[in-house]
């Protein structure tokens, strides 16, 4: 009975002290800063580092950043990154921060669009040195990020030629050609509403791939709540042309409402200031296609850790959430993942407690 107390006692303790590893790993991890695609001459031509709290490198040996692929067979050399120690009080700190953006105005820039290509960062000891701090998006994550991105360039497409219709409407003075290019400002809109409403989805699989990141989940809430706007005003806009305009004899009344359309057609691209506080945000009833293309620019955020880059990888799914190479269409979890860490150790925690199990029964049979 001794024994069997104590085996108990044993493996209670073990599992005890195994679980609280499994919930809280997650939390010790020191973030250093991000890094963010944004805009410059072209779409997502540009990324920010911006870092905190880094150790400076070794004298002879500076940081340099650079972009890499999710497979690792391209790279984007971003140049030297400089620590700048701040003075307090007299004395230099012994960390410092990291400011660097990659623009129009650097060396290597040619204007491609960065996320569509690269999906993972490091900060390395000196030019093809170790790497000090990375972050990566996983290839999953960034495959519709990418779909998001390639589905707001048609919509922006469409939108454009329809303002530029609407615009020789607006202009007009003759009833019938008032109604000819209201038509034709309005011949895309079902397909613009039908790739705003398929938006959803693609960010939704985005932010399930890695549950953990705020910046995936953030990101993705921005563009379903513009994505639904820019649904909801084109189909205002068709039903506008269609009710108000295509009955009309009169010019003047004919242009009133095409102005109307115009406005829904203005916000759905760049968006609308619902509640007058001066900025467009990307939520329900302000957010355009200019605010959804900012917040799948959110969703690829790179956060810098102090770690090396895991094994490449390439991703399993296409956008539409048809599967690419992987069995059942599921995705295979890249090298690395949060997800086969805690499968470790959840494994770990099941040994041990079969183990107790087993030298339980195996104690009972004996006595």
């Amino acid at each position: 009975m001794f024994r069997t107390k104590t085996l108990i006692i044993i493996t209670a303790l073990m599992v005890s002290f195994l679980i609280p590893t499994v919930a809280f790993a997650e939390s010790d991890v020191v973030t250093f800063g991000t890094a963010i695609v944004q805009n410059d001459q072209a779409t997502n031509d540009s990324i920010v580092i911006s870092m905190s709290g880094v150790t400076p490198a070794a004298e002879g040996s500076p940081y340099n950043a650079v972009l890499v692929s999710s497979n690792g067979t391209k790279s984007l050399n971003l140049g030297e990154v400089e620590v700048v120690q701040p003075v307090i009080q007299g004395v230099v700190q012994a960390t410092g921060n990291i400011n660097l953006t990659f623009d129009s105005s650097s060396e290597g820039y040619d204007g491609q669009d960065l996320l569509s290509t690269y999906s993972r960062i490091k900060i390395t000891n000196g030019s093809g040195g170790s790497t000090a701090y990375s972050d990566n998006i996983p290839a999953n994550a960034a495959a519709y990020i990418n779909g998001i991105m390639g589905e707001l360039n048609t919509i922006d497409e469409h939108l454009n030629e329809a303002l530029a219709n609407i615009a020789v409407a607006q202009s007009a003075t003759d009833v019938d050609e008032i109604k000819t290019s209201t038509a034709s400002a309005m011949a895309d809109a079902s397909a613009i509403a039908e790739l705003a409403d398929g938006l959803p989805a693609h960010a939704t699989a985005a932010a399930e791939v890695d549950v953990e990141d705020g910046n995936l989940a953030e990101g993705a809430a921005g563009v379903i709540a513009s994505a639904a706007n820019i649904s909801a005003w084109v189909t205002a806009a068709k039903a506008t042309a269609d009710n108000d305009v295509a009955s009309q004899t009169s010019a003047a009344v004919a242009n009133i409402f095409v102005d109307k359309i115009f406005n829904e057609l203005s916000a759905a691209k760049n968006g609308w200031d619902a509640n007058t506080d001066g900025t467009i945000s990307p939520s329900t009833g302000e957010g355009g296609s200019d605010q959804a293309r900012a917040s799948a620019q959110q969703m690829g955020t790179l956060t810098l850790e102090a770690k090396d880059l895991p094994g490449s990888e390439t991703a399993t799914v296409a956008v539409g959430g048809s599967s690419g190479g992987s069995v059942l269409g599921l995705g295979l979890p890249s090298v690395g993942e949060k997800l086969i860490i805690n499968l470790l150790m959840m494994g770990a925690v099941l040994g041990i407690f079969i183990t107790g199990v087993g030298s339980l029964i195996l104690v009972r049979n004996r006595t």
